[in-house]
């Protein structure tokens, strides 16, 4: 029994430790989900659009129609200063009405107040019993300068939706680019796979190599230096393969900087064919290069940069107005009624008075108490503060806008005409790096015949095998320059219609 529960204790530890240790596979797909899952920058993309919405809400908030109201019970025992003048308490205060900010330089406001309020008998007059007042006022202001006919406002609310269309296409744009920076991650650790592989299968033949060489020295048919030699690149071969893994961690660093969920020690890459990808990144040059003009349907930059013109001739008028007077003509209708009806007299002959809201609306119905006031209230800054403001808003937002455009018009043009050079270039580079290999493979053989021939060193062989190591991981590290210029291509032209550019790969 007891024998029995051991070995089921070392199979289910056996299993744990086979489970705990079992690689995660990361492929591109699998990141991208990943990163769907919970990712800090893509919040902090999210946030940022926001901020945006908040503060294009913010704006249009002002121009959005607002009920307002107030009540107020006042309730005292004070005695009147002059015996004849009553003491009004309690009293009952309320307004409630709705106002409203418009586009068109005008805001209008319409309420109803009420005013209730008793008082106890004086010397010299009667018991006032909830006598009511209640006015319906309807107020219109009109701009007579700054913001004449809404020049401002319409151009506030406009630049408010231009700033938030911008935002929403810059999400867009992080989005495609954040999902760009997870696909160079993953293209580098490929790199570093295939180069491991063939510094592995290459360190095997080294240590090959330096055994056979050891057992014929024992046997003396190998000179000592012919050992040395031989463990020597063994050790190098060792320290490239470290430096390798290194590299690697680094790589998985970053990715998990991206993806700070993932929770595994161990990593294996995978879904990729090298083939298929090299075909597609061929194949996606060639689009771009068969575009003599700047390709502007394969991007949403110049949907920026159109925005960003309209942003600044909107803040040009804005600014404008800046240290303009502020002339604005109110007028304000209203109808008031009152409810304080003869109630009798009490006992020493003073007259009582009571009224109710009722009352109070009956006698606005009944009987015309409409009346009107008219204004005119300016503001006009003295000294030079606001013109020197002014001055700055207009050269701050002339510069900061016009380096965005230009910036980003730059960026289009020089993405898109110096990748055609930079890859025809890089694409020599591979075709000549893949003869180099082809010839040095085929030296190699024939050294090898030769070595065994004793025809030549083990210095030569070991500097050809060298230099065959040399010229495939050279070959590796142009293809990942490759694929990463075109992702620095994609960055910018990130609609570009080529199958490297998988929507599912690069879109969020």
């Amino acid at each position: 029994m007891h024998k029995l529960l051991l070995s089921l204790s070392f199979l289910a530890a056996f299993n744990a430790d086979n489970l705990i240790a079992a690689p995660t596979i990361i492929t591109e797909e699998s990141i991208q989900q990943m990163a769907q899952k919970g990712s800090p920058s893509l919040d902090q993309i999210q946030a940022t659009l926001l901020l945006s919405t908040i503060s294009s809400g913010q704006v249009k908030e002002g121009y959005s129609p607002e009920l307002f109201g107030r009540a107020d019970y006042t309730e005292t025992n004070e005695r009147a200063i002059i015996q004849f003048q009553p003491i009004f308490s309690p009293i009952a205060q309320a307004q409630i009405g709705v106002r409203q900010k418009m586009r068109h330089g005008f805001s209008a406001e319409t309420a109803v107040v009420t005013d209730q309020r008793s008082a106890s008998p004086t010397v010299f007059s009667g018991k006032f019993n909830d006598v009511t007042t209640t006015t319906l006022r309807f107020t219109v202001q009109m701009d007579l300068w700054k913001d004449l006919l809404g020049r401002l406002s319409k151009t506030e609310i406009e630049n408010a939706q231009l700033s938030l269309q911008n935002a929403q296409i810059q999400k867009n744009i992080q989005d495609r680019t954040f999902a760009i920076s997870l696909r160079r991650i993953y293209w580098s650790l490929v790199a570093n796979t295939e180069a491991l592989k063939i510094s592995t299968e290459l360190l095997k033949t080294s240590q090959r190599q330096a055994d056979e060489t050891r057992s014929r020295f024992k046997n003396s048919v190998a000179e000592a230096d012919e050992v040395a030699r031989y463990e020597a690149q063994v050790a190098g071969r060792e320290g490239s393969i470290l430096f390798l893994k290194y590299q690697r961690e680094n790589y998985l660093t970053q990715l998990k900087n991206f993806l700070p969920d993932i929770s595994a020690n161990e990593f294996e890459i995978g879904g990729y064919d090298l083939k298929k990808t090299i075909d597609d990144v061929v194949a996606c040059t060639g689009l771009i290069a068969s575009e003599k003009q700047i390709p502007y349907s394969f991007t949403q930059y110049d949907e920026v940069i159109s925005i960003l013109r309209k942003i600044r001739t909107n803040a040009s008028v804005l600014n404008s107005r800046y240290a303009d007077p502020d002339v604005k003509l109110f007028g304000t209708v209203k109808a008031t009624g009152v409810a304080s009806d003869n109630a009798g007299k009490d006992g020493v002959g003073r007259t009582n008075f009571r009224g109710s809201y009722g009352a109070s609306i009956d006698d606005i119905e009944e009987t015309n108490r409409t009346g009107y006031a008219v204004g005119l209230q300016f503001t006009l800054p003295l000294g030079d503060e606001k013109d020197k403001v002014q001055k700055s808003k207009e050269l701050y937002d002339e510069k900061r806008l016009m380096a965005s455009i230009n910036q980003t018009d730059a960026q289009l043009t020089n993405t898109h005409t110096q990748l055609v050079k930079t890859i025809a270039y890089l694409n020599e580079v591979i075709r000549a790096q893949k003869v180099t290999s082809e010839k040095l493979s085929t030296r190699l053989r024939l050294m090898k015949k030769k070595y065994e021939q004793a025809r030549v060193s083990v210095n030569d062989l070991v500097q050809d095998q060298d230099a065959l190591l040399n010229s495939e991981l050279i070959t590796i590290d142009t293809q990942l320059a490759v694929v990463n210029t075109i992702f620095d291509y994609l960055v910018i032209f990130t609609e570009t219609p080529c199958t490297f550019n998988d929507a599912k790969l690069a879109r969020n």
